[in-house]
């Protein structure tokens, strides 16, 4: 019988080792100026057919509808023999099948065309791009995914060009290795929520602080890496001390500074990352000793602010945002916590080093630019709830940016309320860093997003105030 036995376990290893085997992701840029770039996708023991091929149409924190899967080209299966499989495109959405019943599918390639996702996706900081002597990667633009192994751990290879320096945010380091490089990524989601950035014209830079920070620069016009890197390196600080503890064993900012494609593209919005930021802007954003303090400001605040998604809502978030739909855009009831509250992280960090008079000058200056703004929003607007507006705000927030400033405009205002309240309640004892902390150890003990009426407890366990009275009001149209 123990023979029987033994025999059963020997018979079943392989398939319990191949289970803890990562998938393996091979990305190959050829040459320079190659409009293409070329994935291969390998499944450890392969997987039963037909495998299903997924790739984004939606990024963490975009709001919007991003086609990626029209940039996919010559999509190929392969069994563990190196036979060819049968593929083909699914109608209506972002899916390729491999293989047919009876087979098993060990592989997968395709190449994407990142010439044509620069030209067709207008806004910067949603597209991949590929220069003389660079080539910029938005994981969820490249990497698709096999259904049902989005949670099994990934190795990555990437490989440029020979002599090419080759940085990924997953596992930055400088130097950079050339020609080739290696990661692991303990998911899809942290895989797709990266970045590779290689090439000559990269210029990269390693600020050493409790966060090690990484600054990464492709810049169309003169800049100033020092300068710049002052103020990446001071929001970063700010902002990791602001919420008193850190998620993040490194940050890299990557900024492009780049010259239109047309006059259609935009060059306006950043983007947040699990542990990156992504700041692709135009030439004018280019930071030198001569800038003056309110360009300086421009750009430590934009920093700030993304770099406070790490913790808002990368780590605390409200139903709807995890866990993500890559295929569509969620329907979010709570963008105005996202982007409001972390705009509010940032303010309230940035004040949080200066003395108490300059420090309430700085806020009262951010919060009246956002009360300004609102003020000038259409009564059609006004009239609409802030759920609302957050829904619609899931399909266009970028593509109407009234609906973002009044989202991130009414959620600063609303948490900067509750600060004061916290404070006057608790003699100066309690602030709005409190509340954060509740919120944060909140999430990580129940390991999801929170609803919207729970909100207000929250808070009051970190803070002993009773904020829901101002969570109602907010909530509400701001115009009968």
């Amino acid at each position: 019988m123990r023979g029987r036995w033994l025999f059963v376990v020997f018979l079943l290893f392989p398939f319990v080792a191949s289970a803890q085997e990562p998938l393996t992701y091979r990305l190959h840029y050829a040459a320079s100026g190659d409009p293409l770039v070329h994935v291969s996708l390998t499944v450890p023991g392969g997987q039963a057919g037909p495998l299903t091929l997924i790739v984004p149409r939606n990024l963490p924190g975009g709001y919007g509808w991003r086609p990626y899967d029209g940039f996919i080209e010559h999509v190929q299966a392969f069994s563990a023999a190196g036979v060819a499989l049968e593929v083909q495109r699914a109608s209506g959405g972002p899916r390729w099948s491999a293989g047919n019943a009876g087979e098993r599918v060990a592989r997968v390639e395709y190449d994407v065309n990142i010439a044509q996702m620069e030209r067709e996706i207008l806004d910067a900081v949603d597209s991949s791009r590929v220069r003389a002597a660079y080539a910029s990667l938005l994981g969820y633009s490249v990497f698709a995914y096999p259904e049902g192994l989005e949670e099994k751990p990934i190795r990555l290879r990437i490989e440029g060009p020979a002599n090419w320096p080759v940085f990924t945010t997953l596992n930055p380091r400088l130097p950079a290795d050339l020609g080739a490089t290696t990661a692991d990524a303990p998911n899809y989601y942290t895989l797709a929520d990266s970045q590779i950035l290689m090439g000559p014209d990269l210029q990269l830079r390693r600020l050493d602080g409790r966060v090690p920070l990484f600054l990464a620069v492709y810049a169309e016009t003169a800049e100033d890496l020092d300068e710049e890197g002052k103020l990446a390196r001071e929001a970063l600080d700010r902002v990791s001390d602001y919420f008193k503890e850190s998620p993040l064993p490194h940050y890299t900012v990557h900024v492009e500074l780049l010259r239109p494609v047309s006059d259609r593209h935009s060059y306006f919005f950043s983007q947040e990352h699990v542990d990156s930021g992504s700041f692709s802007l135009g030439n004018s954003r280019a930071i030198s000793r001569s800038s003056t303090p309110e360009e300086r400001e421009t750009n430590r605040f934009n920093y700030a602010h993304h770099i406070a998604h790490s913790w808002v809502p990368k780590q605390v978030y409200g139903t709807g945002y995890l866990p993500f739909l890559w295929e569509i855009p969620p329907l979010i009831d709570t963008i105005w916590f996202n982007e409001g509250f972390g705009r509010y992280a940032a303010i309230a960090a940035l004040a949080s080093t200066l003395p108490q008079a300059d420090a309430e000058k700085y806020r009262r200056g951010k919060l009246d630019d956002l009360r300004q703004a609102l003020d000038h929003m259409p009564k059609t607007l006004r009239k609409m709830s802030l759920v609302d507006l957050s829904r619609a705000g899931s399909f266009i927030y970028t593509d109407d940016f009234r609906v973002a400033q009044i989202l991130f405009g009414r959620g600063a205002l609303m948490a900067a309320e509750m600060d004061d309240r916290i404070r006057a309640r608790t003699q100066g004892k309690k602030s709005f860093r409190d509340a954060f902390a509740s919120m944060l150890e909140w999430s990580r003990t129940n390991h999801r997003g929170f609803r919207i009426e729970e909100l207000p407890g929250i808070i009051s366990g970190g803070t002993g105030v009773d904020v829901g009275d101002i969570l109602k009001r907010w909530l509400e149209p701001t115009e009968p």
